[in-house]
C-alpha cells in the first residue's frame, strides 16, 4: 500500500531544539520522530512510501534516502511555497493509484494502521479521519460521530463551553484518490480546514475512526519531553535502537559503564557513551550518542541529544540538551530548560526553571540565567585566557577547531624581514595533542605558512626553538595541567614567548568573522620535519652552566617524572651533569594521560620520604611539560612554590652584583628586601607569562649567549635546576642551607566567586575607598598595609577574584585575606 508522509513542519514551538532542522528529525529517544513513524508504515504493510517537503528538505532527503534501509520505497515532493497539507498531497496526486494513507512525520504514534485501513473499507468510505480521545482537547480539532463512526460534525480550537466531545483528529487519514478532485492544484488547501468540512457539506461518505494506542503530535517542548517519558514506561510502543540490558535499561554499542557509576530503569544510553566513576544516569533519562557523563555527573529525567558532554559534578534535572552541548564542571540546569545545539554552559553555572538557550550560546562560568537566552550572549568573543587557547577535547577544542585556529594565526601573522613566513609546531606526546597539532599545522598551511616541526617535546624546547630558528611565531599543543580532558594550545611570538593581547585579538577577530588569507592552490605552506631539537636545546642549556663545577659536587638527586616528553633529554641532562640519579614513581597517572595536579603533589610527598631515605643531596618533581620544579631539600622539606620565587631570586641577587629579577605582582614582598640587602633591583609585573617573559627579555635576565635564544627560568624547570645545582656547586653549600638565607615570610592565597558583571564594581570600588598612596596598580589592586599587603586580582579565565596577601606572621596573613574577602562580599552586596 501507499502512504503519504507530511514532512514540511518548522516546529516553531519546539524552538531552540529546531533551529537548525526541521521538525520530523528531532530526536525522541534517539531517532528522528520521522524514524518512528516510517518504521511503523514498513511494520504495517506500507511499502511505498511519498514524503512532502518543504522546511529544510534536503536534510530529510539525506537522512532517509531511497528508504531501502527502512523496509520501504521513498520518494519526495519538496514544494516552493507552503501549499496547506492537502495542498501538498494534490501535488503528488499522479503518483497515487488506490486508497492511500496520510499521515504527519512530526507526530508520535503506535496506532494500528492496518486496522483503520480495514473500518475505512468496510465503511466503504471516500475518506476516514483516524481519531483518539484526549484528556485537554483544547488544543485539537474536535470530531463528532454517529454510533457507526459517520462524521457529523468539525468544531475547531474550542473553548470549554464548546467541549462537546474528547475525540480528536490525529492527523492520520485514509483516502481514496477521489478525494483530490475536490480543489484545484497550486492553491493552498488543508484537509482539516477545507477539504473535510466540503465533503461533510457535500455529504460524501466521510467517516472518523476511534483508534486505540498511543498518539502525540509533539506540538510543545513539555509533550516532547514526556513523550520520552511515556516510551520510556512503555505507555508508547515504540522501538528504541538500544539493545534493553536489563529490564527498563537500554543500552548502546560500545557504551562504558565505570563500576561505580548508578543506573537506574527505565533509561537509555546511546552507544559510544562513556559514564564514568560516581556519574549517575537517573530513572526517565535518555543519554544520546557518543555523550560524556563524567566523574560524578547526575542526569534526572533529562534528555541529552548527541555529542553531549556533563562535566565532572554537573546536574541535569528535567533538562532538555541540544546536540554538542558542553556543560562544564559542577553547572546546574534545573526543570523546564531547554539548550539548543552547539551551547557551552559554564563552570558552576546555573540555569534555572524554564529557561531556552539558543543554539551557540556560550554562559559564561558562574552565570545564574534566570531569563532564556535568544540574541546575545553571556560572553565576549574571546578565545584566549590566560595561557593560551584550552578547552574540553572534542567539545570546545575539535580537530575542526584546531584548524580554523591555525588559519587565523597563519592569516595575521608578520611577515620576516624578508617577507618570510614561518611557524614552528610542537605538541606533548599524548594522542590529544598530536591529533590537534596535525589540524593547526593544516590551518597554518592553507595560508601559505611554512612549518618547522619540531614533534613531541616541552613548551619551553618550543620556545628556545621559535628562536633559535628565526621564525615568526610558535605553536605549543598539550593536554592541560588541569585536567586529563582539555587541552591548550599555546600561541608564541618571534622570541618565543606568548604573543602579545593585541595579535591575540587580531587572531580572534579572524577567527569569529571567518577571514582567512588563504593561499593559491598551487602555493601552500612546506612542512620541515626537525629532529634534533631537543639536543640542540640541551646543548644551549648546558652552556649556560658551569658543567665542570656540578660533575665535581656529584649530586645525589631523588627525581619523579611525567616520562612523557622529558624522556627524550632529562636522563641525558644527568648524565651531562654527572649526578646520580634515585629513580621515584616514573610513570603517568593512566594510559594516555600525565599526572594531575594531586598526583603531583602526591610525588612531591614521595620524593620527600625517598631523599630521606637515600641521603640524597636534593629532590625533584617535574611537571609533563618542564615547567614547574618542585624542590625538596636534603632534609626532606619542601620548598613551597612562593619561597622556590624567592629562592630563584636569592640566587640571581648572590650571583652577580647589581642584578636584576621580574616577579609578578603575587611574588612574596621579601625579594624587594633581598633586593636592597645585595643592591639588586625588582621588576613587579603583571601575573600573566607574557608579561613576566617581556621583562626578564627586556632587563636581559638570563640572556642566552650572542646569537642564541634566552631561556626563561621561571617556565622551564630545567633551566632552574640547572642553576640551582650550579650555585650550591660553586659556593659549596646545601640547598637547605640557601633556603635558610630567605628572610621568614608568610602567604595566604584563596579565591572568591564574583559574578563577572559584579568585577569592575568590586575593583572600582576599592580603588575608591583606600588612601591612593596605598595603592598599587599594577595588576588587580594591591593595598599595603602596615602589617603586610593584599592583592585583588580578577581571574581572566572565570567568575573570580583572586586574594593573595603576605605578612610577619601566619595569622596576619589569615586576617588581611579575611577582611578583603569580606570587603568584596560586602561591596557585590550593596545596591
Amino acid at each position: 500500500m501507499q502512504a503519504v508522509i507530511m514532512a514540511g513542519g518548522k516546529g516553531t514551538r519546539l524552538r531552540p531544539l529546531t533551529c537548525k532542522l526541521p521538525k520530523p528529525m528531532v530526536r525522541i529517544v534517539n531517532r528522528p520522530i520521522m524514524e518512528h513513524i516510517v518504521r511503523l508504515l514498513a511494520g504495517s504493510g506500507f511499502d511505498d512510501v511519498i514524503v512532502t517537503l518543504c522546511y529544510m528538505p534536503e536534510l530529510i532527503q539525506d537522512y532517509f534516502g531511497s528508504g531501502t534501509q527502512f523496509g520501504v520505497k521513498m520518494r519526495y515532493s519538496v514544494e516552493e511555497t507552503a501549499l496547506g497539507t492537502a495542498g501538498s498531497v494534490k501535488n503528488v496526486e499522479s503518483q497515487l493509484s488506490g486508497t492511500f494513507l496520510v499521515i504527519s512525520g512530526d507526530a508520535l504514534t503506535d496506532i494500528d494502521l492496518m486496522a483503520a485501513v480495514e473500518f475505512h473499507r468496510s465503511r466503504g468510505a471516500i475518506a476516514t479521519i483516524v481519531l483518539t480521545r484526549v484528556q485537554n482537547p483544547l488544543e485539537y480539532g474536535l470530531v463528532i460521530t454517529d454510533a457507526d463512526g459517520r462524521i457529523r460534525r468539525f468544531l475547531e480550537k474550542p473553548g470549554w463551553g464548546e467541549v462537546f466531545s474528547d475525540t480528536v483528529n490525529t492527523g492520520i487519514y485514509v483516502l481514496e484518490p477521489e478525494v483530490l478532485s475536490y480543489f484545484e492544484a497550486g492553491r493552498e488547501f488543508d484537509f482539516s480546514k477545507n477539504l473535510f468540512p466540503l465533503l461533510l457539506e457535500a455529504k460524501t461518505p466521510l467517516f472518523g475512526y476511534v483508534a486505540p494506542g498511543y498518539w502525540c503530535d509533539v506540538g510543545t517542548l513539555e509533550q516532547y519531553r514526556q513523550t520520552h517519558y511515556d516510551i520510556l514506561m512503555s505507555r508508547a510502543r515504540v522501538g528504541i535502537a538500544e539493545q534493553e540490558a536489563e529490564k527498563g535499561i537500554w543500552i548502546g554499542d560500545n557504551v562504558y559503564l565505570d563500576p561505580s557509576a548508578r543506573i537506574t530503569a527505565p533509561c537509555v544510553i546511546g552507544r559510544g557513551s562513556v559514564v564514568e566513576k560516581d556519574a549517575e544516569v537517573g530513572e526517565l533519562s535518555v543519554i544520546g550518542p557518543d555523550t560524556m557523563l563524567c566523574q560524578g555527573a547526575s542526569v534526572r529525567r533529562s534528555i541529552v541529544q548527541a555529542g553531549g558532554y556533563i562535566g565532572k559534578g554537573a546536574a541535569l534535572r528535567g533538562a532538555i540538551l541540544g546536540d554538542h552541548v558542553v556543560v562544564k564542571p559542577e553547572a546546574e540546569l534545573l526543570e523546564g530548560s531547554v539548550v539548543g545545539p552547539g551551547c557551552s554552559i559554564g563552570e558552576k553555572a546555573l540555569v534555572k526553571q524554564g529557561v531556552r538557550v539558543w543554539p551557540e550560546k556560550v554562559v559564561e562560568d558562574g552565570t545564574i540565567l534566570s531569563g532564556s537566552l535568544v540574541w546575545g550572549s553571556h560572553s565576549s568573543k574571546r578565545l584566549f585566557g590566560t595561557h593560551g587557547v584550552s578547552g574540553i577535547l572534542n567539545a570546545e577544542i575539535t580537530p575542526e577547531v584546531a584548524a580554523k585556529l591555525g588559519a587565523a594565526f597563519g592569516s595575521v601573522l608578520p611577515q620576516g624581514r624578508d617577507g618570510e613566513r614561518a611557524v614552528a609546531v610542537a605538541s606533548d606526546v599524548y594522542s590529544p595533542s598530536r591529533m590537534l597539532k596535525r589540524a593547526v599545522t593544516a590551518g597554518l598551511l592553507s595560508c601559505g605558512v611554512d612549518i618547522f616541526d619540531l614533534g613531541h617535546i616541552t613548551t619551553s624546547v618550543t620556545r628556545y626553538a621559535v628562536s633559535a630558528l628565526g621564525a615568526q611565531g610558535g605553536v605549543h599543543v598539550r593536554v592541560s595541567p588541569y585536567g586529563p580532558d582539555a587541552v591548550l594550545l599555546e600561541f608564541l611570538d618571534p622570541a618565543g614567548i606568548n604573543i602579545s593581547r593585541d595579535l591575540e585579538r587580531k587572531v580572534e577577530n579572524a577567527f569569529f568573522n571567518d577571514d582567512f588569507q588563504r593561499s593559491p592552490a598551487t602555493q601552500p605552506g612546506e612542512v620541515a620535519f626537525l629532529t634534533r631539537v631537543a639536543d640542540q636545546y640541551l646543548e644551549g642549556l648546558l652552556r649556560q652552566v658551569n658543567v665542570d663545577a656540578v660533575r665535581a659536587r656529584r649530586f645525589c638527586i631523588a627525581v619523579d617524572y611525567d616520562p612523557g616528553s622529558l624522556s627524550l633529554f632529562l636522563p641525558s641532562l644527568f648524565d651531562r651533569l654527572g649526578c646520580e640519579v634515585v629513580m621515584g614513581n616514573i610513570a603517568t597517572s593512566e594510559a594516555g594521560s600525565p599526572k594531575g595536579p594531586a598526583e603531583v603533589l602526591e610525588a612531591l610527598a614521595g620524593i620527600s620520604r625517598l631523599v630521606r631515605a637515600s641521603k640524597a643531596d636534593l629532590g625533584i618533581v617535574v611537571d609533563n611539560n618542564a615547567e614547574r620544579l618542585l624542590l625538596v631539600d636534603e632534609l626532606g622539606r619542601e620548598i613551597g612554590e612562593d619561597s622556590f620565587l624567592a629562592l630563584m631570586s636569592l640566587l640571581t641577587f648572590k650571583s652577580s652584583s647589581a642584578a636584576k629579577v621580574a616577579v609578578p605582582v603575587t611574588a612574596p614582598g621579601v625579594i624587594e628586601a633581598m633586593a636592597r640587602a645585595y643592591r639588586g633591583q625588582v621588576i613587579r609585573t603583571k601575573a600573566n607569562p607574557r608579561s613576566i617573559m617581556e621583562k626578564a627579555i627586556e632587563q636581559k635576565i638570563f640572556s642566552g649567549e650572542k646569537g642564541l635564544p634566552r631561556f626563561q627560568p621561571a617556565f622551564d624547570a630545567l633551566i632552574a635546576f640547572t642553576k640551582i645545582l650550579e650555585f650550591l656547586a660553586e659556593q659549596r653549600i646545601s640547598l637547605s642551607t640557601l633556603v635558610g638565607m630567605i628572610p621568614e615570610f608568610y602567604m595566604k592565597k584563596g579565591s572568591v566567586d564574583c559574578p563577572w558583571e559584579a568585577k569592575g564594581k568590586v575593583i572600582r570600588t576599592l580603588i575608591e575607598t583606600t588612601d591612593p598612596g596605598r595603592v598599587e596598580l599594577i595588576d588587580g589592586v594591591k593595598v599595603y598595609h602596615d602589617e603586610g599587603w593584599a592583592l585583588v586580582l580578577p581571574d581572566s579565565d572565570g567568575p573570580r577574584l583572586h586574594i593573595v596577601s603576605e605578612a610577619a606572621t601566619p595569622e596576619q596573613a589569615l586576617a588581611l585575606q579575611r577582611m578583603y574577602m569580606t570587603k568584596i562580599e560586602n561591596i557585590r552586596l550593596e545596591q
